[in-house]
């Protein structure tokens, strides 16, 4: 490998190690959470406009869980995973099949 490579690759290292001890304070946990959730809702829903309501943790289910409200419809409840880095929707309520 060039040094070119070797030197980013150790930055790129660096970065992400950096990412994953700092997503251990709980203010930076939730901030990532709230970001992901926005960018999933965004991505996903984009004709509604949504408010965010509630960050928590569930110890019950093992994982965060946030809270959005919307005008036209419900609550939009968003569990998210894993517990150290909860950045990936692991449960939409509005993304199930209708039942009769």
């Amino acid at each position: 490998m060039t040094r070119f490579l070797q030197r980013y690759m150790k930055r790129t290292i660096v970065v992400l190690i950096v990412v994953m001890l700092s997503a251990q304070v709980p203010a930076v946990k939730e901030l990532l959470a709230r970001g992901a959730a926005a960018l999933y809702v965004a991505a996903k829903y984009p004709g509604q406009t949504v408010t965010f309501e509630h960050f928590e943790y569930e110890p019950h289910f093992g994982d965060y869980i946030i809270s959005y409200t919307s005008q036209k419809t419900d609550s939009l409840h968003l569990m998210l995973a894993p517990k150290m880095l909860p950045i990936f929707v692991k449960y939409n309520p509005w993304d199930q099949p209708m039942s009769d």
